[in-house]
């Protein structure tokens, strides 16, 4: 029997992990459970990652064909039986390794390619999640218990569908923007046809349509800027084009948000540390809408852990979803978890894949794209993560076609079971 180990609230990263990790702990009691485990308390500062082999009666909870947990390195390498599993998940949980980099060198604005390759690992799984898992077994297999009935059940996963409306009709911009991607991805037929072909973004209804035949409403976040051409060079160039005032817009986001839709701001490129932008961008939106919002993600993943996540809180805002990367799909704090930022008190929803991971920032055939969603909601599953996904408005057009593929992820998490946010 395990006795009641260090139980006074003496560990703020224990107790830190133990509130974002509610959903993983349904069972009255299992906060409590989870104190009772003799974990090390290491003092050493981080210097550098390891890969710690796992205990066999929990091989099942680590990456298919691996039998390791990937996490941070406390002094010496350390075994299993005495690593600090609560600082080690706090760290990650709280992209303390992102923290001191941007202190360094500055934000990286949400690219990972600007991050040292051994970070990368941290990227591929829900490791915040799978520690918690682990925990449960640990204690149940000491105290012989079945862990279900210690702790309840894994819950479905939850997983936000969001739409970033970047544009909604087909801009000089929008064409120069895509055509450079597709000139970058050497797809030269593509390029030339976005660039002078004429095309209508305006998809609302393929993708209510869509939604609808799966039983699903979605998150949109829209922009609260001016639009037009009497702005800044920069602002024509990295912004939006429409203005969310225009009637047309008006009376889609209303009939949108009467039949169970969700929305929030969409900010201007460099808004992501200007509180009094991100304000008026905010009351904006509210007055097209005709009510509050809470929800938002910043324009381009542009972030930082200095400064945005205050920004938001401080305009009015209560739930970010930006935390992602622009060049690749994958869990950035290593969790698939809601959290709260102490700092800010932003709920923090993580951003684990957008259509661009698919299509501008790899090439690969619907084979290779659907084998990516299915590893990406696996890991979910497995997890029972709470996560965010981005579909953007426009690439519902033909001019794209990406629609096949948010068809396709609708469909497995209606085979999965999802629960949709």
């Amino acid at each position: 029997m395990l006795e009641n180990y260090n139980l006074v609230s003496d560990r703020p990263a224990r107790e830190k992990v133990l509130l974002s990790a509610k959903r993983l702990l349904p069972e009255p009691g299992s906060r409590k459970k989870l104190r009772q485990l003799p974990i090390s308390v290491q003092t050493s500062s981080v210097n550098g990652w390891q890969w710690i082999e796992m205990p066999a009666w929990s091989y099942d909870l680590a990456p298919s064909g691996n039998r390791c947990f990937y996490v941070p390195r406390f002094g010496n390498k350390q075994s299993w039986k005495n690593y600090d599993w609560w600082r080690g998940a706090e760290y990650l949980l709280t992209s303390q390794f992102e923290k001191d980099h941007e202190q360094r060198y500055g934000p990286i604005h949400s690219y990972a390619s600007r991050l040292p390759h051994e970070f990368m690992p941290v990227l591929d799984h829900a490791w915040v999640n799978r520690i918690i898992l682990f925990l449960r077994r640990w204690w149940s297999v000491e105290e012989n218990t079945p862990e279900e009935q210690a702790f309840g059940p894994i819950p479905k996963p939850l997983l936000y569908l969001t739409h970033d409306v970047d544009a909604v009709s087909k801009t000089l911009m929008t064409r120069s923007k895509q055509a450079a991607f597709c000139l970058y991805n050497r797809q030269y037929g593509n390029a030339k046809k976005f660039f002078f072909s004429p095309a209508d973004y305006w998809q609302f209804d393929n993708i209510l349509a869509l939604e609808d035949r799966f039983g699903r409403t979605s998150h949109w976040n829209i922009y609260g800027g001016r639009g037009g051409w009497w702005r800044s060079p920069k602002e024509i160039l990295m912004d939006p084009a429409y203005n969310v005032l225009q009637d047309r817009i008006v009376q889609q986001i209303r009939s949108m948000s009467k039949s169970g839709h969700f929305f929030g701001l969409h900010p201007r490129f460099e808004t992501w540390k200007d509180e009094t932008k991100m304000r008026h961008e905010k009351e904006k939106i509210e007055q097209a809408l005709g009510e509050e919002i809470s929800e938002v993600r910043q324009h381009w993943l542009r972030f930082s852990f200095k400064d945005t996540w205050k920004c938001q809180s401080s305009a009015g805002l209560k739930h970010d979803m930006t935390l992602g990367f622009n060049d690749r799909a994958g869990f950035r704090n290593g969790t698939a978890l809601s959290y709260i930022d102490t700092e800010s008190s932003m709920l923090i929803t993580p951003m684990i894949m957008m259509d661009s991971h698919l299509y501008d920032y790899s090439s690969l055939n619907d084979e290779e794209r659907f084998k990516q969603i299915d590893q990406i909601l696996d890991e979910l599953a497995l997890t029972g993560g709470e996560a965010s996904i981005i579909w953007h408005q426009r690439v519902f057009h033909s001019d794209f076609g990406w629609g096949k593929t948010y068809e396709y992820l609708l469909s497995q998490m209606r085979t999965r079971g999802f629960s949709s946010g």
